[in-house]
């Protein structure tokens, strides 16, 4: 129960983290409450790591290490609270790391489909809103390979995209973390 406790509060932050990027990348306005909530949740993480790891263009690259950072903390406190980890080793450790990654990424997949549904319900009720815009700006270059999907004003382009993030989502994702426990335990 703690470590579902721990692991929920760490992909909640994690996917504020990949939003506040994308959200600065596609540039939506700093006083859209979006945006606000979104640095107002991570600022408190994201404002000490810009100093370790300045930006890199319109990318911040703080908010992934803030993200492998929040998944590796999550994973370690698992292991401590799940089965008494006293002992640092190396296969925990490295067992620890490739788990932030996946996490990392499994909270990236959340965050484009949120926001791809998003921008797919905001077409259809706000088709001039501020953060749609910011949305074509972001997906548009994903979404681009399929523009044959668009048929007239409805564009099935995001279709593609979902269901790729839905088999990572499902199938791959969970894989490779059932393969790092396997390892983990067998060693």
């Amino acid at each position: 129960m703690i470590s579902k406790t721990i692991f929920l509060l760490a992909s909640a932050l994690a996917i504020m983290c990949w939003a506040r990027l994308l959200l600065q990348w596609g540039n939506l306005p700093f006083l859209h409450p979006l945006a606000q909530f979104s640095v107002r949740t991570t600022n408190w993480l994201i404002r000490p790591l810009r100093r370790i790891v300045p930006p890199l263009g319109r990318w911040d690259i703080a908010c992934i290490v803030a993200t492998l950072i929040i998944y590796f903390l999550a994973s370690v406190i698992n292991l401590i609270t799940t089965f008494g980890w006293t002992q640092p080793d190396m296969r925990s450790i490295a067992a620890s790391l490739f788990s932030s990654v996946l996490f990392s990424l499994r909270a990236m997949c959340y965050a484009l489909f949120i926001g791809l549904v998003l921008r797919m319900f905001l077409s259809l009720c706000k088709p001039y809103s501020v953060l749609l815009l910011t949305l074509q700006r972001i997906f548009t270059p994903l979404t681009r390979p399929f523009a044959v999907l668009r048929l007239g004003r409805y564009d099935f382009s995001a279709t593609v995209i979902l269901i790729v993030l839905w088999l990572c989502l499902d199938w791959w994702l969970p894989l490779a973390a059932n393969k790092i426990s396997f390892w983990l335990i067998s060693g």
